[in-house]
């Protein structure tokens, strides 16, 4: 028996029938007619995939993602059906369970399995019995939500979360350099870090809008981005996380002000669009694959650090979602470079030891 996922509002379990929270069809049908990742059954850009809708369960509904890096295999597509009041997805892997969780963001519900467990993070899988045919996650767990330059400036902000009840994590980074082998991210400035669940990421946003609207009074005049055209402003509120929350504040005044303000509806579109851009992995990596071949073969340390880097390395997204920084067929690249050049490494250091014993 298939194991299902469900994105739902219900408070504590989506099949409860007593919790009047529900996702309606014509809600969930405006959402994907929204996402331009999404396509409902009868729009399918690749309507050879769904040749008898008949066969699905809940043919109303029924949507397609269209990314999903697995869809070119026979019976490997990404299937969303509205279920009464939640939608649900069968078995989902990783990836799946990632468009999940944004959906989820956006629909201001949560994604919860058959067993009443919800899914929060969709990169740490925990062990199933080898009877078990269904797919378990991890539940929940924290993530760098903001950063401040010391503990006393992100009082203003802690407090705030505080006044939401919403449960944080701090931690002081304080700028030692971590394994990094591509050497892009290190990082040698202290910060601050504050974390909060990745299904709190929208109310704590909220709270820290609130927070930044009672600075605009006290604003200097002289701040740099009144003197931002008006569609460096737009850019700017598309781009969150490229900027601090009260240059966001303050950017949304000022297009109000000049009479260019964009409706929130709009902006949230704008921005999933842009996190679904950044979710795609990096592509064309052919000179970093054969060099890792190369050095793999030879033996060098560098083989494995680039197999590493391509297999291992993430990014996280501005809504909090950590996703793998490469493609899947650069991943598989990566491991067979890892493992071929720890194979090696460890031959060429035998040869030598033998040479030296004899």
């Amino acid at each position: 028996m298939s194991y299902h996922v469900h994105i739902t509002r219900k408070a504590t379990n989506w099949a409860d029938k007593n919790d009047p929270a529900t996702i309606t069809q014509a809600e969930w049908e405006a959402y994907v007619v929204s996402d331009a990742e999404m396509r409902l059954n009868n729009q399918s850009e690749e309507p050879e995939l769904i040749a008898d809708p008949t066969e699905m369960l809940h043919p109303d509904g029924l949507s397609i993602w269209l990314p999903y890096t697995e869809r070119s295999k026979a019976g490997h597509y990404a299937w969303f059906y509205h279920d009464q009041d939640h939608v649900t997805v069968e078995g989902p892997d990783e990836e799946i369970l990632g468009k999940m969780l944004a959906i989820a963001h956006a629909l201001q519900a949560r994604v919860q399995g058959d067993d009443g467990e919800y899914f929060d993070d969709p990169g740490q899988p925990y062990g199933l019995q080898p009877e078990d045919d269904g797919l378990a996650w991890a539940v929940s767990d924290f993530r760098e939500f903001q950063t401040t330059a010391s503990a006393e400036a992100a009082q203003p902000l802690l407090q705030a979360l505080a006044r939401q009840g919403l449960d944080y994590r701090t931690s002081q980074d304080n700028g030692q350099v971590a394994f990094d082998p591509s050497f892009a991210n290190n990082q040698l400035i202290s910060k601050f870090i504050i974390k909060l669940r990745l299904a709190d990421f929208e109310r704590g946003s909220q709270a820290l809008a609130d927070l930044n609207q009672h600075a605009l009074s006290q604003v200097d005049p002289s701040h740099y981005l009144f003197s931002f055209s008006d569609e460096e402003l737009f850019d700017l509120l598309v781009k969150p996380d490229e900027w601090s929350a009260f240059d966001v504040t303050l950017a949304g005044q000022q297009l109000r002000q000049r009479g260019r303000d964009i409706s929130p509806d709009t902006l949230q579109l704008l921005r999933q669009r842009r996190v679904a851009e950044l979710a795609q992995p990096d592509q064309e990596h052919s000179a970093w694959v054969k060099g890792g071949y190369v050095s793999a073969l030879l033996g060098g340390f560098l083989g494995i650090v680039v197999g590493y880097q391509l297999y291992f390395s993430r990014k996280q997204l501005p809504d909090g979602r950590r996703m793998y920084v490469y493609s899947a067929r650069d991943r598989v690249h990566g491991i067979r470079i890892l493992v071929l050049g720890i194979i090696m490494f460890l031959l060429l250091l035998t040869a030598r030891l033998i040479r030296l014993m004899n």
